[in-house]
């Protein structure tokens, strides 16, 4: 082999191997894009659920989706022992509504608990002080199965013999924004832009 034919070679292999590494480096960082959790600006809009519930505020009152007549309800679904989820959901929705400085006569945002075995009303009151926008509600099994079913939401109870709580709850993480004659109006996904939220719930409620 000639030296010109190998100093051809060398730097065509050169070549190759500097193109193979730019594109393993992208198709690595288009990957660690898609799996990182971005947050979405609008909710979608859905007309599918009407609401409905009988259950028990966090102060022991029996609540019906009458008890709010006339206003806007943001309710999401979740329980006490939570660990990050539920939490952080609520934390969100909290400054959404924050920056959203939408008057309580309009708007009342509900979190209705799928674990009632352990979440009595005092409890949620308890839980809710860390999300002072939020009334909790709770209710017999039987009663919460109504309520999520209505809503759409799906949970399970886990066994979770690690944990000191003993089991968890597996459940969907969206909350719904419910109008005045009980209809849904936006799904809101667990992962949005606070700003776009607080923006859209003032555009339908003000």
């Amino acid at each position: 082999m000639s030296a010109k034919l190998r100093i051809f070679l060398l730097t065509a292999i050169a070549l190759l191997a500097l193109v193979l590494g730019y594109l393993v480096t992208a198709l690595l960082n288009q990957s660690s894009n898609l799996n990182t959790s971005t947050k979405v600006c609008q909710p979608a809009e859905v007309t599918s659920v009407i609401s409905r519930f009988n259950l028990i505020d966090d102060n022991g009152n029996p609540v019906t989706e009458a008890s709010y007549k006339g206003k806007y309800k943001l309710i999401s679904f979740g329980f006490t022992n939570c660990p990050s989820i539920c939490p952080n959901q609520l934390s969100d929705l909290n400054d959404a509504l924050e920056i959203a400085k939408i008057p309580n006569d309009k708007l009342v945002n509900l979190f209705i608990t799928l674990d009632p075995e352990r979440d009595g009303y005092m409890e949620l009151n308890d839980y809710l002080n860390s999300f002072p926008k939020f009334t909790g509600l709770t209710g017999s099994i039987s009663q919460v199965q109504k309520a999520a079913k209505t809503h759409k939401v799906i949970f399970n109870k886990v066994a979770d013999p690690e944990s000191e709580v003993e089991y968890t709850i597996d459940h969907t993480t969206y909350a719904w924004l419910i109008g005045p004659d009980n209809k849904s109006i936006m799904l809101i996904p667990n992962q949005i832009d606070l700003k776009c939220l607080a923006t859209s719930l003032s555009k339908v409620i003000l």
